[in-house]
């Protein structure tokens, strides 16, 4: 299943809203809320991205995209799950290390390096049926609808996706948590 990405509506708010809406560096925050923070790689390869993908970058078919999905791990639980999406012609001589973070959080080289601009959130509803959904399925023994947000970072020569999707342990979802 395809998610509905839109522009933040009015009907998300409070905490969920703050945590989606947040323009700032979500890795930051997530090591500021936990004694250990560390990135789990699921995978990381060359493939084509998805159509919806393409037209979020817009990018052509043929056009060769690295994909890299990975766990963030707080304290030893998985909090979010994160796609980015990094089209190779993207990436100028100086942008070669996006392509290679391997364990490494992306977020703390997408918000320190000079030249990146990240541009506006967008938002989706989650079910159990889509990979997030699975995995939470998978890690938590729960099927509730999760929520996550996307932008595109601007590099020199183009831009990549960023698909951040919290999962239920996430405090994005307890009422009144930062």
């Amino acid at each position: 299943m395809v998610p509905n990405w839109q522009e933040p509506a009015q009907r998300i708010h409070g905490n969920l809203s703050s945590w989606l809406l947040d323009p700032g560096s979500l890795t930051a925050k997530l090591k500021g809320l936990s004694q250990s923070f560390h990135v789990e790689l699921l995978f990381q390869r060359e493939q084509a991205c998805q159509p919806h993908e393409m037209d979020f970058l817009d990018i052509n078919p043929n056009t060769p995209t690295l994909v890299r999905e990975v766990l963030l791990h707080c304290d030893q639980t998985p909090w979010v799950y994160a796609r980015s999406v990094i089209p190779l012609t993207a990436l100028s001589a100086a942008d070669q290390t996006l392509a290679k973070m391997g364990t490494n959080p992306l977020g703390e080289q997408l918000f320190t390096r000079a030249g990146i601009q990240p541009g506006r959130i967008q938002v989706a509803s989650f079910g159990p049926q889509t990979r997030p959904g699975r995995l939470n399925t998978r890690y938590f023994q729960t099927k509730e609808t999760l929520w996550g947000r996307r932008r595109l970072f601007h590099l020199q020569q183009g831009a990549i996706s960023v698909a951040e999707v919290f999962l239920s342990p996430s405090p994005c979802y307890a009422k009144g948590s930062t």
